[in-house]
């Protein structure tokens, strides 16, 4: 395979889609009653309350974060880096990959706190540093996670929708009915025509992942340019409908610097009814933000008709289990009263396994020259994103996201015809996520890397469980990677085997890059995971001592009827109780897609169109 020069790569992504203006600050109000409470912004949230305010009900928005308009990290695609490792919107939150803490600190990703949110990473940690495990970094902030992540957004496959009609019989799930959820989002992106005119590289666009036109997109595999959601070289995020619906002034109540602590329920029916949440008052009030330390101040909330829950997958859990929703032992060891015993709340926790190979070169990539990442006067980089119109990729290298193509390929061990890895480029050295990765990530501009994302992975065995009856505390979470997890059927061995040959096909395709001196390669030494890994069982260990991932989900999985660990109805409807529903990256009963953003707007989207067309709960 012929590979591009990252000069003219990222010409691809500096002529993507349009971009927003800041909306005003999104300003708060104190009314307590409403009939519909949403609980987080994220890209669950955030769409549905403004959905639901639009069509004229009263609404509640609660952010346990703030409102970062203001703050160029959150606007600047090529801050991706920065503005996960802003305190002002960060939340640390630290995972095992395995639960035997030994096997866990293969990864020199591991990491130690030796002071109140000050880390130690790698082996040989000092004396008294506390163990925590991996970052996993989550954005406690207006928007949510779609405020500081990659901005990828890829439509998920047609089996990732049809596989929940199955499932539940619900025929609203079927692909043929999702995409109209896509259509209707405000981030979605569509590819610019002036690409090719720009690039002379017109052939790629063939590859499409988002494509409407080629009936076998889902299995097609080449090489693409990523979709992103901005507009004009800026970010796109759900922060800016959420201010603009406010703007417009319809009825949304956005309630910033909030942490909901419980959901409320009239127990005096036959069927628990939740009536609202009660909740905290204050700034940055959940442990995982470095800035964390109030207790805040309590208040209460009440929805006339439903409440719903979109905190995100360890979030939305940990609320559930907190408010007497979950396991019936688990809820009893902290003296939590049982409102419903569902078995499922915390189950089925699935992500995406990453890995990269990393290279570094002889030389700069010219295209980074001024970049700094970091803002400060001699940031050239931003000057010039600053001061230049989004026209012929006038505004530089930080109107992209970092990532400059990707591979989509269908492995040999691809469980169906859909594609089951995506390969991204860019110039960067990351390895995965640990305290100040962004400054490791950008310390040159010299690096080059591949990373591989493994779709459709068949690990189905992490969990969420709560670290005590605290709300401000943050859960624990155990992946249980590979050999740990899910094993029936060799799933474990088929998804690592995958990894492997993506390994081998990021190293083919530096391989071919160097032979091609015209598209400005030059010779590289290879980093990650380096000469002396080479063996495909050295490859796997690499792999299983290194993968990471952050595209949690499924924990308060939909299911069938019958199912004791379904937690979910089609509808969002959380069994056993009234008026309340889940509408996050937690109600997947497989981990959907390539990408989870795209698929989450989507169920956004749909829960607003169930619940405004009157379904019962």
């Amino acid at each position: 395979m012929k590979i591009l020069s990252f000069t003219a790569l990222v010409a691809f992504i500096l002529a993507l889609v349009p971009s927003f203006v800041l909306a005003s600050r999104v300003t708060t109000q104190d009314q307590l009653e409403y009939e519909y409470i949403v609980v987080g912004s994220g890209a669950g949230g955030g769409p549905l309350a403004c959905r639901l305010a639009m069509a004229g009900h009263k609404t509640l928005l609660i952010e346990a974060g703030n409102d970062q308009n203001g703050n160029i990290n959150i606007t600047v695609p090529g801050y991706q880096a920065v503005v996960t490792n802003d305190p002002k919107l960060r939340w640390d939150i630290f995972v095992n990959h395995y639960q035997d803490q030994t096997r866990a600190r293969r990864d020199p990703k591991f990491s130690y706190e030796v002071a109140p949110y000050k880390y130690y990473v790698g082996p040989d940690p000092p004396f008294g540093a506390t163990p925590l495990g991996i970052l996993y970094p989550r954005a406690g902030t207006l928007g949510g996670c779609v405020t500081h992540n990659a901005l990828i957004l890829i439509t998920p496959h047609a089996s990732d929708w049809d596989g929940i009609a199955t499932i539940t019989g619900d025929n609203s799930w079927a692909a043929t009915n999702m995409d109209q959820y896509l259509d209707k989002s405000v981030m979605g992106v569509q590819p610019d025509p002036t690409i090719s005119a720009l690039t002379g590289l017109a052939g790629t666009l063939l590859v499409d992942p988002n494509s409407r036109l080629n009936p076998n997109r889902d299995s097609t595999q080449g090489f693409f340019q990523i979709p992103l959601i901005m507009k004009d070289g800026a970010r796109k995020a759900v922060r800016d409908f959420i201010a603009a619906t406010v703007k417009g002034g319809y009825n949304l109540t956005v309630r910033e610097n909030c942490h909901v602590t419980n959901i409320t329920f009239d127990t005096s029916g036959s069927k628990p009814k939740a009536t609202g949440v009660n909740f905290l008052d204050g700034k940055y009030l959940y442990r995982a933000s470095p800035l964390s330390g109030d207790q805040g101040t309590p208040g209460s909330a009440t929805a006339s008709k439903e409440v719903l829950i979109s905190g995100g997958a360890f979030n939305t859990p940990q609320l559930l289990k907190l408010s007497g929703i979950g396991p019936f032992a688990e809820l009893k060891s902290f003296d939590i009263p049982v409102i419903a015993d569902l078995p499922g709340v915390g189950l089925n926790m699935q992500d995406r396994y990453e890995i990269p190979v990393n290279v570094k070169h002889g030389t700069d990539f010219n295209v980074l020259n001024g970049c700094t990442f970091d803002g400060k006067p001699d940031d050239a980089c931003l000057t010039k994103w600053e001061n230049n119109p989004y026209f012929l990729a006038q505004r530089g290298a930080y109107a992209t996201n970092g990532l400059a193509g990707a591979m989509a390929v269908h492995s040999n061990y691809a469980s169906t015809t859909d594609i089951d890895l995506f390969i991204f480029g860019g110039p960067v050295d990351f390895t995965g996520y640990f305290p100040d990765w962004n400054d490791a990530s950008l310390a040159d501009h010299k690096h080059f890397s591949w990373y591989t994302l493994k779709a459709h992975t068949r690990n189905t065995a992490g969990t969420v469980q709560l670290r005590s009856a605290d709300p401000l505390d943050t859960p624990i979470i155990n992946f249980n990677y590979f050999d740990t997890g899910t094993t029936a059927g060799g799933a474990d061995t088929l998804d690592l085997n995958a990894m492997i040959q993506a390994v081998n096909t990021s190293r083919e395709a530096l391989r071919k890059y160097a032979d091609y001196a015209i598209l400005g390669g030059d010779a590289f030494v290879e980093e990650e995971p380096g000469p002396d890994v080479q063996s495909n069982e050295d490859i796997g260990q690499y792999i299983k001592d290194r993968a990471w991932g952050h595209h949690a989900s499924c924990t308060a999985a939909i299911g069938a009827d019958g199912d004791p660990n379904a937690v979910l109805d089609s509808q969002f409807r959380v069994r056993g109780v009234q008026g309340l529903r889940v509408v996050d990256a937690s109600v997947f009963p497989r981990i959907p897609g390539v990408f989870i953003q795209a698929p989450i707007f989507m169920v956004s989207e749909k829960a607003a169109d169930v619940i405004l067309n009157g379904e019962t709960t």
